[in-house]
């Protein structure tokens, strides 16, 4: 597309629908993509030859020939190899990264070829500060860290939350707890919610619920847990598409995002826009950026179930701080949002372009 007062041409592909893991997470919501975008294939990311993918994207840069292309980091082979097209091409390359240096076991090998791979980029959109800094400890120069920032549409969500009946809601999935705290993601051993359970079994049932919102393997697991220890207030629900998750968030007061690795965390990014106080653990990208500790929420370390207990019991112990720390999450999470990193990407695009 052409942005009339910029002068800015763009073309955006798109490779797949999804990727594997978000099978089973209901219907792609097309209606999102407000702007032109092409998709290469009507299919699942991981379904489509490495090959294949490679040469239809490269195919639509070379047609197109931009000044600029901006790839996603340096997990995924076909585009490691686009970038590198790119780079026999003159054409500079913008990497954008999630991944922080507590993501992943890392081996000697894995870093030095992600070293190489950084040492033929141009700049990096990092989604928060422990990307960059991994970024930089790879070998990339601070003035290459071009974003550290990530946002969901924060106006929409806080509608969607705001206008939810809760009653029928809660009535719909029989949810009878008026103090709830949420979790929202798929269900899988490293998103650590066996360790939210045992936190959550030391607590007062009569004094709270936890919802539980999501799919995946571990399901079963979670479940056993669950009857083994008769939990009691403890709302399991489906993998809900993205529209539906901030209708869940007005249920609850909390969210625990309890993650061992989680590169950022963009439910949290969703609760702190609805509003909602936040337990973060430390291992989330998300949280030395938007968690201030005893002000709109809590980090904790992941393997620490005390820890967790503490953080969850004291805002069942001080409601009035519960309502304060949803307050300062909004503040703090405005600074978060679509335009703020549509225009730090537009700057970086420039940088890069005019070095």
């Amino acid at each position: 597309m052409i942005d009339s007062n910029l002068g800015v041409e763009s073309k955006v592909l798109q490779t797949a629908l999804f990727e594997e893991a978000r099978v089973g997470f209901g219907e792609v919501d097309r209606s999102i993509h407000q702007y032109n975008y092409e998709l290469l294939f009507e299919e699942v990311y991981e379904r489509v030859p490495t090959l294949t993918r490679f040469w239809k994207t490269l195919k639509r840069v070379a047609s197109f020939k931009p000044d600029v292309i901006n790839l996603p980091g340096y997990y995924e082979p076909a585009m490691v190899m686009v970038q590198m097209c790119c780079r026999l091409m003159g054409i500079k390359v913008i990497l954008s990264i999630d991944s922080t240096e507590s993501d992943n076991t890392n081996v000697w090998y894995r870093e030095a070829i992600k070293k190489f791979i950084i040492q033929q980029a141009d700049g990096f959109f990092c989604y928060g500060t422990l990307a960059a800094d991994y970024m930089i400890k790879l070998g990339a120069k601070p003035k290459q860290i071009l974003m550290r920032n990530n946002a969901v549409n924060n106006e929409v969500v806080r509608q969607i939350h705001d206008q939810t009946d809760i009653e029928l809601l809660k009535k719909k999935y029989g949810i009878k707890t008026n103090k709830n705290f949420i979790y929202i993601g798929r269900l899988m051993e490293i998103k650590n919610v066996v360790r939210l359970l045992e936190a959550y079994q030391q607590l007062d049932p009569n004094e709270c619920g936890l919802i539980l919102i999501g799919e995946g393997e571990d399901k079963e697991r979670i479940l056993a847990f669950i009857a083994k220890h008769n939990l009691v207030n403890v709302y399991f629900i489906s993998a809900q598409p993205w529209q539906e998750v901030p209708k869940f968030m007005a249920l609850s007061s909390v969210l625990v995002l309890p993650s061992y690795s989680e590169p950022w965390g963009l439910v949290v990014n969703e609760a702190m826009a609805c509003g909602k106080a936040v337990i973060v653990s430390n291992r989330c990208g998300c949280a030395s950026d938007l968690v201030k500790h005893n002000e709109n929420g809590f980090t904790f370390d992941p393997f620490n179930v005390n820890q967790l207990r503490n953080n969850m019991d004291y805002f069942l112990q001080n409601p009035a701080q519960t309502i304060k720390f949803g307050i300062e999450s909004e503040k703090i999470i405005a600074g978060y949002h679509p335009k703020v990193v549509a225009r730090e990407m537009l700057l970086g695009f420039a940088k890069v372009c005019t070095k």
